[in-house]
């Protein structure tokens, strides 16, 4: 059976689907509408469910294509069959060397497969494998850290501060511009800067939030040559400020992936609230 093609006009329709079929999400129509519709890609619905799709370029540069969305009208595996082949075929009819579930594509509703979802044992039978597995920290609201010496944060607004982030994001994180693009346009990003003696005010970190879903971080960065100062603990506790005035209790960290990140948000007081996995169907073969 073909999925119809549920353009932007829909998506009231595909919210309340997900408000039915997820109701602990509590997805809102501009975090859905923004990994939908916001980058190249199509959704498809029927009597089945949901899925969400789009193809692009990963690190590597190979052409990858990206679950963004997977709802089952019903939780049994015939649904989650049926969506996935879906997926599958439109990945293969875009030369797509893989389909993977979080991490090909910016504006991810989830990093991952969460490891509770009914969609993952489905999706181990039909050949995915496991590429890598985490946990979303909570960070509490009331943290707040010290400014190192000599470093200002501060939320970008003016002009002269958002092109001043969007050219350091360029040159030091080019792969972080459209999500820091649209954190600067929702007034969610903090700038951590310095002066430099020879060139003025320099942007040595980003701090941003709620760019996909409402109280994530990221994107979040550094320079290298500036880590372990205390900047971002700083930025950090700048989105938490964000986040308590919007009465929201904790700032999440999607992906705490490796032993350094899971430090730095422990610090911080962060706990484990969520489990994701990274799942990926190599189409080559």
């Amino acid at each position: 059976m073909t999925m119809q093609e549920w353009g932007p006009e829909r998506i009231d329709e595909i919210v309340a689907h997900l408000s039915r079929s997820m109701p602990t999400e509590d997805l809102t129509a501009d975090e859905v509408f923004t990994a939908c519709f916001d980058q190249s890609g199509v959704v498809f619905g029927d009597e089945f469910g949901l899925v969400a799709l789009g193809v692009g370029r990963a690190e590597d540069g190979s052409r990858v294509a990206s679950v963004r969305l997977l709802s089952a009208a019903r939780d049994d595996d015939d649904n989650f069959h049926h969506l996935l082949e879906v997926a599958e075929n439109w990945a293969r009819e875009r030369n797509a060397a893989r389909l993977e579930f979080g991490g090909a594509l910016p504006f991810p509703l989830w990093p991952g497969v969460d490891s509770d979802s009914a969609a993952l044992g489905a999706a181990l039978q039909r050949g995915y494998i496991e590429s890598h597995r985490f946990s979303a920290f909570g960070v509490p609201n009331t943290f707040r850290a010290e400014l190192p010496e000599g470093v200002d944060v501060r939320r970008a607004r003016s002009d002269e501060e958002l092109i001043a982030v969007t050219l350091a994001v360029s040159a030091t994180w080019p792969g972080l511009s459209d999500e820091v693009a649209r954190a600067l346009e929702h007034g969610t990003c903090h700038m951590a800067t310095q002066i430099d003696s020879a060139s003025g005010e320099q942007v040595i970190g980003i701090g941003c939030h709620s760019v996909t879903r409402a109280t994530w971080v990221g994107p979040f960065a550094v320079v290298p040559s500036q880590r372990r100062r205390g900047i971002g603990h700083a930025l950090l506790g700048q989105i938490c400020r964000d986040l308590m005035i919007a009465e929201f209790p904790i700032a999440e960290v999607p992906e705490v992936s490796e032993p350094s990140i899971e430090a730095f948000v422990v610090a911080a007081g962060a706990q484990p609230v969520r489990d994701y996995r990274r799942i990926v169907l190599n189409l080559n073969s």
